[in-house]
């Protein structure tokens, strides 16, 4: 990402990238409230995705696709939360040809690094997932 004046990315396009993260983080929330919401499910305490994992699961003995759809949800969660609990650095250098990343720490302690690219295109994924869910085999 280059901008006119030819600086590169800032922490605060670091941050924006990763506001975008949570924000599509949330809109897949409230699509799997409305489908737990549409199965007669009362509203349940604690994580959103830990009801609608129990939901899928159960969806996906009857519809095959619905383990898939899982599978894709597990996978976008994973780095999210690197980066909704595990940022240890994060850095962007402006006046240099070198890209912003974050620096995460897993739950067994292993280290990852994601570039803005990276982030950007998690946002993106993350969308895209919630724009399965929506419109998969359970949808109607």
């Amino acid at each position: 990402m280059t901008a006119p004046d030819d600086t590169f990315p800032t922490l605060r396009d670091l941050a924006c990238e990763l506001g975008q993260v949570q924000i599509q983080w949330s809109f897949l929330e409230g699509e799997m409230r409305r489908q737990l919401a549409a199965a007669e499910r009362r509203t349940l305490r604690g994580p959103i995705i830990s009801h609608w994992r129990v939901y899928a699961q159960r969806l996906s003995e009857d519809q095959p696709a619905m383990a898939e759809h899982l599978g894709a949800v597990e996978r976008v969660a994973r780095t999210r939360n690197l980066l909704a609990h595990g940022i240890e650095l994060a850095s962007a250098n402006p006046r240099k040809n070198a890209t912003a990343f974050v620096v995460c720490v897993d739950t067994d302690g292993a280290t990852r690094t994601l570039t803005i690219d990276e982030i950007r295109g998690l946002s993106e994924e993350i969308d895209r997932v919630r724009r399965s869910i929506l419109f998969g085999p359970h949808a109607g």
